[in-house]
């Protein structure tokens, strides 16, 4: 949708009145807002007014690792709307108050003019296929090229490609108005992002194509007059460096001609700023000024896997049943326990059979959701098995937040990050709750 039908341009007019008299909008008019919008909030048809809280979107937005790290641990206000496939990561969403469309993102329009304030955009791009976990597809020379000649192809098909020597001497005229050119920009190029998703048919496995949505929606979302302000993007630290740099390059313009002042990336480990789990991620930051990615604090140390549970010194994990003993070792082959009494292994779906070698007892979602920076009162939904896949795959809230803190100019700082920590793995018997007070009702499938 690129421009308003009457009916919705007056109910735009009437909504607007309404909100700068400090009124509520009539419900027949947010009726019509909300039909012309679909599926994003009617609301975002309106011009936001001034003290308005900024306008997020979330792709691959999960359960809410992201949104919990704007909303409880940097404590900004914003007005933010996920988007992903899973019903249950998007029940878990829901339930803890954060705002989700369930659909698949490659069939929606980043231009919708719903979407056109939209000034902040987080993405989180399935990592199965560049992950240790995976079967590599996403390492394949003949994938990373596809993906990548398509990747380059994106500032041209928004509109954002540096002009040519036209414009180093035009400032503007009717030639260069009727050629397409603008703001120091070449013309589009007239691929859609659909033609562009079609390019990528070739790859050997879908999901690493959604790599390519990063830049569909960062120029999409301009093309559609969103004053966008900052990319933010999460993968597997196996990312190619290949991919990051195009997607770097991309944005820059290049010779840095671009849109964005800069756009850099780095490997963090979560445990290295205070959580009970290990889990390296790559984290790439686009924004219209210079910034860093954050630094572990030297003097943050490490919490433990026993003491953010609340358990006694000694505790070792099980994490794949009975195996075969090492006669040279003593212990069970395939490396099947690790000690409590450090920062746990990294999660994946499959921590949903770990056990506590003292008394078989199984680890629980909520502190599965605990060890990687969650409240141990968070509404974790669907069956046992998709909520522990739901706490593997999610972006940390600690690590979203000191991520994004950089990109809204908001100081994370030790106190800070120290107090969220404080509270989240706070050992006193009221925080410390029994978990079967918090009911694990999920189905016991392993």
């Amino acid at each position: 949708m690129r421009t308003l039908p009457a009916k919705v341009q007056t109910a735009v007019h009437v909504a607007t009145l309404t909100r700068k008299a400090g009124l509520p909008i009539p419900a027949e008019v947010l009726t019509v807002l909300d039909e012309a919008a679909a599926p994003f909030p009617g609301r975002w048809l309106l011009d936001p007014l001034p003290g308005d809280p900024i306008r997020v979107v979330e792709l691959f937005a999960g359960p809410g690792g992201w949104s919990e790290g704007i909303a409880a641990v940097l404590g900004v206000n914003v007005d933010a709307v996920g988007i992903d496939i899973s019903k249950d990561a998007c029940a878990t969403a829901r339930a803890a108050g954060h705002r989700r469309i369930c659909a698949d993102i490659t069939t929606l329009d980043p231009e919708h003019y719903a979407l056109r304030h939209t000034r902040g955009l987080i993405v989180s791009p399935p990592c199965p296929s560049f992950s240790p976990a995976g079967k590599h597809t996403g390492q394949e020379a003949a994938n990373i090229l596809t993906l990548c000649r398509v990747l380059a192809q994106c500032s041209e098909a928004g509109g954002f490609l540096p002009g040519s020597e036209l414009d180093d001497w035009c400032t503007g005229c009717a030639v260069c108005d009727e050629l397409g050119y603008h703001d120091g920009y070449a013309p589009r190029s007239g691929l859609s992002w659909n033609d562009l998703r079609a390019q990528l048919a070739p790859l050997t496995d879908a999901r690493i194509g959604l790599m390519a949505e990063v830049l569909f929606w960062a120029f999409g979302l301009q093309a559609s007059g969103a004053p966008l302000e900052f990319v933010a993007m999460e993968q597997s630290a196996r990312l190619p460096e290949q991919i990051l740099n195009d997607l770097r390059l991309e944005l820059c313009g290049g010779q840095g001609e671009g849109e964005w002042a800069a756009a850099t990336w780095g490997v963090l480990e979560a445990s290295q700023f205070g959580l009970a789990s290990r889990r390296e991620r790559v984290f790439f930051l686009a924004t219209r000024r210079y910034v860093s990615l954050p630094t572990p604090d030297p003097e943050t140390l490490p919490t433990s896997m026993a003491d953010a549970l609340g358990w006694e010194e000694g505790e070792r994990i099980n994490t794949r049943g009975v195996r075969p003993v090492d006669p040279k070792t003593g212990r069970a082959k395939g490396g099947n326990e690790f000690s409590a009494d450090k920062p746990s292994n990294c999660l994946t779906g499959k921590a949903r059979t770990w056990k506590r070698v003292s008394d078989g007892l199984r680890l629980t979602m909520h502190e599965a959701g605990l060890l990687v920076g969650f409240r141990r009162t968070y509404p974790w939904q669907g069956s046992r098995s998709s909520a522990f896949q739901q706490a593997a795959d999610v972006v940390s809230p600690l690590m979203a937040a000191l991520v994004l803190g950089a990109a809204l100019g908001v100081r994370l700082g030790k106190t800070l990050a120290r107090d969220y920590l404080t509270q989240l793995y706070a050992m006193d018997d009221m925080l410390r709750q029994d978990d079967d007070a918090l009911t694990d009702d999920y189905d016991l499938a392993t």
